[in-house]
């Protein structure tokens, strides 16, 4: 009899083992490690997106990410250079150390290629070796003095031209003669120069607009830089904003105060967690205008 119920005890116990077991592996989250591979492409910044969470990292320079994920989550990864691709979550893929994903690259076909002059071949090493090209001679491998310097764009120098110098500059004069007087005369004799330029271009408003023209090229820059780094289809598909929306989300983003420093950081992963967090602003915004 002792033996009997000693059964039902351990079964019992078992099986609710085994439930709280299933029910815990069904809810709670694991850490999902992993590695993109590829032989030609860069592995760097692909976008891994948990499209039930809505939790998202940037792969880095290796290809390595990890995410927290569930069971049966769905995870999407996107890249410019790469066909996109999903993934369901198993206990498989959670209990591997490292999932190794390969993606295809993302190769346009075009209806028709013809290589002229100089009898090419299309194969981009093999031309180079044929043509014995010898590299470009710029002023930093020659060592110029301020080579490493950025150039300004066009509206930078038309800036810089009209609002230069100080607007009053004080100049002492030489004096003209050798004598104790001339050079007692010397330490009191001074000039003062009026910049009539840089004045007449604040007065015009001529300054303002160039430094208008300067802001106007900085955001259309840093629009671009992002536009490289993840695509307008990955950033309108990611955060459900609509293709006519994108230029204005972006303006919104590039608006902020401490969206300049960001950018200039280089971090792609906190420039897209930036990018998300703002995405609900300006879709909050944009409801409230309509």
């Amino acid at each position: 009899m002792k033996i009997h119920l000693l059964r039902k005890y351990v079964l019992l116990v078992f099986l609710f083992s085994f439930v709280s077991y299933t029910g815990f592996c069904q809810k709670d989250t694991a850490v999902l490690k992993g590695k993109i591979a590829s032989l030609n492409n860069d592995v760097s910044n692909v976008l891994i997106i948990n499209l039930n969470s809505k939790k998202s990292t940037i792969t880095d320079s290796l290809g390595l990410f990890s995410i927290y994920v569930k069971l049966q989550d769905s995870l999407r990864i996107t890249a410019v250079q790469y066909l996109s691709k999903e993934i369901i979550i198993t206990n498989d893929l959670i209990n591997k150390g490292v999932v190794v994903i390969h993606l295809i690259e993302n190769i346009i076909d075009l209806s028709e290629v013809t290589v002229t002059p100089y009898n090419l071949t299309g194969e981009i090493d093999r031309d180079i070796d044929r043509l014995n090209i010898k590299p470009t001679i710029t002023s930093y491998s020659l060592g110029l003095p301020n080579s490493d310097v950025t150039k300004m764009t066009q509206s930078q120098r038309l800036l810089q031209e009209a609002d230069r110098d100080k607007y009053i500059k004080i100049e002492k004069k030489d004096p003209e003669g050798t004598d104790q007087l001339s050079e007692i005369l010397s330490y009191t004799s001074i000039s003062v120069v009026i910049n009539t330029h840089k004045i007449m271009n604040r007065l015009s408003g001529r300054t303002k607009s160039l430094e208008e023209m300067v802001a106007r090229d900085e955001k259309t820059e840093m629009e671009r830089d992002i536009i490289d780094k993840f695509s307008k289809k990955v950033i309108c598909d990611s955060f459900q904003i609509s293709e006519e929306n994108f230029e204005g989300f972006i303006t919104f983003c590039i608006s902020q105060n401490d969206f300049l420093e960001l950018t200039q950081s280089g971090n792609s992963l906190q420039i897209w967690e930036y990018l998300k967090s703002k995405s609900i602003e300006f879709k909050e915004a944009d409801i409230l205008r309509e």
